[in-house]
């Protein structure tokens, strides 16, 4: 009786073992964090703007993720001119936008083909402007009329316009007619005109095309500046 009970016994503790050995094991949490992906947009200058030299130019980018200080580079006709390291820059503004200021030297070649390069501090990441910018003497800047304003035609419009070492007298007109002036040898001071017949010209002969943009320029024509585009409603 004794050998049989011994008998069961090892039995079962023969299967206790196998259904251990089966039995589903507890499994250990294991956590995958995600890499954030980082990325550098050049804003501004991205292309077609005058930078004046001896003034201040502000260098704006948009930054996806950390990218530490940057190195600005200012490049021409693809090299290298100019680099600033771990600059510390504004912001960020909104839609995580970051502005530096670059103080252009006055000795800055007058010339087209110039891009700005912003680098992350590790080197990993970059952007450039897609399109080159100029640096110039001189310069005009329409900024009235505002991008997408609305004149009916026959109203008033006030052109509004800064110049920057000109010393000419300037012609404003509208891009496309040139032989047509809204206003002649207007002093580079002056700041603004007025068109009191939008959509015509001065003499009311010639009817003008519905929208475009406003040209201020030297007399001379070799210093221009253009507002953003409008429209003409009738």
């Amino acid at each position: 009786m004794k050998k049989t009970i011994i008998l069961s016994a090892a039995m079962l503790a023969v299967c206790h073992f196998a259904w251990a050995q089966d039995a589903p094991q507890p499994q250990q949490k294991t956590s995958v964090q995600a890499v954030k992906q980082v990325f550098i947009t050049v804003l501004q200058p991205n292309g077609g703007e005058k930078v004046l030299r001896g003034a201040q130019q502000a260098i704006q980018w948009r930054a996806t993720g950390d990218i530490g200080k940057p190195t600005i580079q200012i490049r021409k006709d693809g090299v290298v001119i100019h680099t600033f390291s771990r600059v510390t820059a504004i912001g960020p503004l909104s839609g995580n936008r970051w502005r530096w200021t670059w103080n252009v030297p006055a000795t800055a070649a007058e010339a087209d083909h110039y891009k700005v390069r912003v680098v992350s501090e590790d080197g990993r990441v970059e952007d450039e402007s897609n399109n080159p910018f100029s640096v110039v003497n001189s310069k005009i800047e329409v900024y009235m009329p505002r991008a997408g304003a609305r004149f009916r035609r026959g109203s008033t419009m006030t052109i509004h316009f800064r110049c920057f070492n000109v010393t000419q007298n300037l012609r404003v007109y509208q891009a496309g007619y040139t032989q047509h002036a809204i206003a002649a040898n207007v002093p580079p001071d002056r700041g603004t005109v007025e068109w009191r017949n939008v959509g015509f010209s001065a003499d009311g002969t010639v009817r003008f095309a519905r929208g475009n943009h406003i040209i201020v320029a030297t007399m001379d024509g070799t210093v221009y500046g253009y507002s953003h585009p409008y429209e003409l409603t009738e």
